[in-house]
């Protein structure tokens, strides 16, 4: 049976990731139906709250074949986060394997993870994304400026960036096939993403693209309102690397072009 690998980043996540790895064993049994056995695999980037202990906790809950935990030496980012997990992957996959990405503050149900396997299967895609702008599509809890801003940047990222298949360029929800990331891996080379603000999501997206990644989306719920603690983002520092990021992305095709 092939193995499906959630990767859930987390940095200061006690509130929120135990719900999340139960939500996601409860899954369990119907991914099986459909031919993937289930492997979690939390991140924990050197929290300074209880996030480890919850971690090693649902371990020993559900056994350690189906809570992998994955623990930083040093603080990484979610740009080591996505590393991590681009090279966990690639060194434990196997042909037909698949990568689902999320993240760690239980906004994102695991629930989407079978409309978007049989987006996959119907497409043929490479990536699937969860995404805010797709038909049933509903963002819940989040302030009004906030959602201006990110329709904004959806905008911005379709008119600079271009991806075929692409309207959520940043949602961390997604569906990847081995393959793909190998090709990543081939095109860009080991800790394939180098963006250390929030828009290294856009950078994994924008690489895949290069590498030949061919893409497709499901809408889904974002729900905000579920998320315990406070948010990590800082709104205008991430605009401003977001939108310098999107410029310096572009320039990556010229650079594999000239190769």
């Amino acid at each position: 049976m092939n193995k499906l690998y959630v990767f859930l980043p987390c940095y200061n996540e006690e509130l929120n990731i135990g719900i999340l790895i139960d939500e996601w064993m409860e899954q369990a049994d119907q991914l099986r139906e459909n031919g993937y056995d289930l492997t979690v695999c939390p991140i924990d980037d050197c929290s300074k709250d209880n996030t480890r202990q919850v971690m090693n906790d649902h371990a020993a809950k559900y056994g350690s074949d189906k809570v992998n935990v994955i623990v930083h030496g040093v603080n990484k980012n979610l740009r080591g986060g996505l590393n991590t997990s681009i090279s966990t992957f690639l060194s434990i996959g196997n042909p037909g394997d698949l990568m689902c990405l999320m993240d760690g503050d239980a906004t994102h149900s695991p629930k989407y993870v079978h409309p978007m396997l049989a987006k996959m299967k119907s497409t043929g895609k490479d990536c699937i994304i969860a995404s805010r702008y797709c038909p049933g599509s509903d963002v819940v809890g989040l302030k009004g400026y906030r959602k201006f801003l990110s329709d904004m940047a959806k905008i911005y990222y379709s008119i600079v960036l271009r991806v075929p298949g692409v309207k959520d360029y940043t949602c961390g929800y997604r569906l990847y096939k081995l393959d793909c990331i190998k090709r990543l891996k081939e095109v860009f080379g080991e800790d394939p993403i180098k963006e250390m603000s929030f828009a290294c999501m856009m950078e994994f997206l924008y690489k895949l693209h290069l590498s030949g990644t061919t893409f497709d989306e499901v809408g889904f719920e974002l729900r905000y309102d579920k998320k315990q603690g406070d948010s990590k983002m800082r709104v205008s520092s991430t605009i401003k690397n977001s939108l310098f990021s999107a410029l310096r992305f572009r320039k990556l095709k010229k650079q594999i072009r000239k190769a």
